[in-house]
């Protein structure tokens, strides 16, 4: 087996490797004008797909709290919306229920027929 040392921090200069770290920093994040404008046009076009309302408040130049009331306004109204259609639903569906547990019974219609009471009357059925 090939056993290595452990590596001593006090080996390498601190010095260097602050000023290698710099570099690299700097190498890996382009700042360039074009990379800036593409990816302001991307975030715009994904903001426009997704029409997100606290987005479209901000891009109106409101403040945050006049997103976050835009955002909670929106909710609301839809929550409303939705109890509104819901408990519509839940109505028709009780009216139908009474409806059809109100229907006649066609035995007893049949009997309720005059010729038939009349018969009834006299002894006949």
């Amino acid at each position: 087996m090939n056993e290595q040392m452990p590596c001593d921090d006090s080996d390498r200069p601190a010095v260097a490797d602050d000023a290698l770290r710099m570099r690299l920093r700097e190498a890996l994040q382009p700042h360039t004008p074009a990379v800036d404008a593409l990816s302001a046009r991307v975030l715009a076009q994904w903001n426009e797909q997704h029409a997100d309302p606290v987005v479209a408040t901000a891009r109106l130049g409101g403040s945050g709290a006049a997103a976050a009331a835009a955002v909670l306004g929106v909710r609301a109204s839809r929550r409303r919306w939705w109890a509104g259609v819901t408990t519509g639903l839940l109505g028709c569906v009780v009216v139908a229920a009474l409806v059809w547990l109100q229907r006649p019974d066609p035995a007893l219609e049949e009997l309720m027929q005059t010729d038939v009471l009349s018969q009834m009357a006299i002894d006949e059925m």
